[in-house]
């Protein structure tokens, strides 16, 4: 008899052989990965902040009796001196009463005079802002003060100071004050100003009316709401809240 060798059933190495191929595949496409799943954050880079001149109002935007032009940046912020009544130069008497230096480091302003009188309407943005509630309470102790230009007494004034209630816009923080300076020299007429303050987040917005002082004439203050309003608006429309 004849010895025969029994044969595998017919497909018996065609599974086995798969098993072993996926076995080989899967290794070679694995790996292992030390350490929790990360998941990929986007970089944030901060906005850039709009050029102080792009957040001014316009010119055209004064009254028609107030034709305005933008002020050279030059001297923006001696104009903003001129407006709290304390020329650059000048010596406070009492010393705590001279404004806190000017902290903006960027600033633009805009003007209009009245030809028939005078009177100028100003407004100004700048920016970083300085905490409005410390001149407030500085304001309000300091009720009146004399500035003398240079330390000359010949040049000295007398500032006497008013806060009216805060001017109802909005913004993150607001006030008013009126001023009136008056030489001490006989014979020079004073000068009298009423400012409306805001802050916008990092921006201060301010709008003056300043006129010879004349008791028959008051501030034009239909015209200084009004301008501040807008000023004010065109400084929210362009930053965030």
């Amino acid at each position: 008899m004849v010895g025969t060798v029994p044969r595998r059933p017919r497909g018996f190495l065609l599974p086995a052989f798969a098993c072993a191929l996926l076995s080989v595949l899967l290794a070679g496409c694995t790996h292992a990965v030390n350490g929790s799943p990360q998941v990929a954050e986007a970089s944030a880079s901060p906005a850039t902040p709009v050029p102080i001149a792009d957040l001014l109002i316009e010119p055209t935007r004064f009254p028609q009796q107030y034709p305005a032009v933008v002020v050279d940046p030059s001297i923006v912020f001696r104009l903003v001196r001129q407006i709290d009544g304390v020329p650059d130069g000048s010596v406070v008497t009492p010393p705590d009463c001279a404004p806190p230096p000017v902290g903006a480091t960027e600033g633009a302003a805009v003007q209009g005079v009245n030809q028939e009188n005078g009177a100028s309407l100003i407004v100004t943005v700048s920016r970083p802002v300085t905490s409005l509630s410390a001149r407030v309470d500085q304001l309000a102790r300091c009720a009146s003060f004399t500035s003398a230009v240079g330390g000359d007494a010949a040049q000295a004034s007398d500032v006497t100071v008013e806060l009216p209630p805060a001017p109802p816009v909005d913004a993150d923080d607001s006030y008013a004050v009126d001023q009136t300076v008056t030489p001490e020299s006989s014979g020079a007429s004073g000068t009298r100003t009423l400012t409306l303050v805001a802050r916008i987040a990092d921006v201060q917005v301010t709008a003056s009316w300043q006129g010879i002082v004349d008791p028959d004439a008051a501030p034009d203050t239909g015209q200084l709401d009004a301008l501040f309003t807008a000023a004010v608006l065109k400084v929210r429309s362009q930053i965030p809240r």
